[in-house]
């Protein structure tokens, strides 16, 4: 009987707060927008008001989207692969074997250390990928090392 893997494959995923930017300046502007809102139906401009509503939906949808597209992405590393799972909604996937990783390293600021989180640089042929905010960097670290 052969061992497939020597160890079980490890998933890294992005620390949620990654893109915390993005998710205060969309709900920011939903804010703003539901103000605005209030404003103009209690003026009587409704017409304008259902504008304003329908963008801040779609504000509101593009932040539910963005936090769906981090919750599902995961790089799954195991000793011969590495499986890439985008996190888009149709299950965009992708498998490198045979790849060199160029680096891997916590980022220039504190907050990466405080929050465990660092980025992967992948080689494969002619593409460059970059995974930036990989969480819990330490283990992937301990992984990379290993194999």
């Amino acid at each position: 009987m052969a061992i497939i893997h020597q160890f079980p494959p490890t998933p890294f995923r992005r620390h949620p707060l990654r893109r915390l930017p993005h998710y205060l300046c969309l709900a920011a502007l939903n804010g703003a927008l539901s103000v605005l809102v209030l404003r103009t139906f209690s003026a009587g401009n409704y017409w304008l008001a259902i504008g304003f509503a329908l963008i801040g939906a779609v504000c509101l949808l593009s932040l539910t989207t963005l936090l769906i597209q981090e919750y599902r992405f995961a790089i799954v590393i195991t000793p011969d692969r590495i499986i890439i799972d985008n996190g888009y909604p149709l299950g965009s996937r992708r498998i490198l074997e045979r790849i060199y990783i160029h680096e891997y390293n916590y980022p220039p600021n504190p907050i990466g250390y405080l929050f465990d989180a660092g980025t992967l640089v992948i080689v494969c042929g002619d593409e460059t990928l970059v995974f930036d905010g990989l969480t819990p960097f330490h283990t992937l670290r301990a992984t990379l090392e290993g194999s």
